[in-house]
């Protein structure tokens, strides 16, 4: 959990033991995050002047990853046909996706997914579009964190300053603060992370009428890992839950 407008962590817990001596999921358990890459495949492309209205084809692709055949699906093993753009990011549809993600250039995504604050080296197959990239449950909170700021790119950070024996200032750490990414377009990428909780993956979640909710989910094969990154108020929140 960080602050939405400071990037400083409000709390971490390491596991279903939190009190627990030993490997801290949220800082080093590296899993693939599935469709929680999908919103830097869709601002990808409203950067490239796509809207939340364009149309997108929901259909059958064939695809070489890597020297593999890969046929990607829907969780529901349908296709949908043309829609929105916006509803092919709230109902998470893997297949306009993939094709979106195609149209805009796997270097252009790899690129904003840089932008918002991942910072480690990204093959570009296609797989990755539907979230075949790992990282830990505090890499996927700085990236979330840029969207969840909009657009202002802010280190996580879990100390203020450092103090000796006496209470003196030794050293202070400030807010750095960069703007990757304009208003206009993070205004967008949210408004359609609210469409995932109102009507998408995220809808089985009821918020108050005073609040507007964004947020992501994301699994991986059969289950195996399962995500959600969401932020409202002035908190954001990132969970991985699987067996690992």
């Amino acid at each position: 959990v960080t602050g939405r407008e400071n990037g400083e962590i409000q709390a971490i817990a390491s596991g279903r033991n939190a009190l627990q001596a030993g490997f801290n999921r949220a800082l080093d358990a590296r899993r693939q995050i599935g469709s929680l890459v999908k919103p830097a495949v869709y601002l990808s492309a409203l950067a490239k002047g796509y809207t939340l209205a364009s149309p997108l084809l929901d259909t059958e692709i064939y695809l070489d990853n890597n020297g593999e055949s890969w046929r990607p699906e829907n969780y529901d093993q349908k296709s949908h046909g043309r829609v929105g753009l916006y509803t092919a990011l709230a109902k998470s549809y893997n297949l306009a996706t993939v094709r979106l993600g195609l149209e805009v250039g796997l270097p252009e995504v790899i690129s904003t997914l840089a932008m918002l604050g991942y910072p480690k080296t990204i093959e570009p197959y296609p797989s990755l579009l539907l979230g075949a990239v790992e990282m830990s449950p505090l890499e996927v909170t700085q990236f979330y964190q840029t969207i969840a700021s909009g657009g202002f790119y802010l280190p996580l950070r879990s100390i203020r300053a450092v103090m000796d024996s006496d209470d003196r200032l030794l050293t202070r750490y400030g807010l750095e603060v960069e703007q990757h990414f304009s208003p206009e377009l993070m205004f967008l990428l949210t408004h359609g992370l609210q469409r995932v909780m109102e009507e998408g993956t995220g809808s089985r979640y009821s918020p108050t009428a005073s609040r507007s909710y964004a947020g992501k989910t994301g699994t991986s094969d059969n289950l195996r890992d399962s995500w959600f990154a969401g932020f409202s108020g002035d908190r954001l929140a990132v969970v991985w839950l699987g067996r690992d």
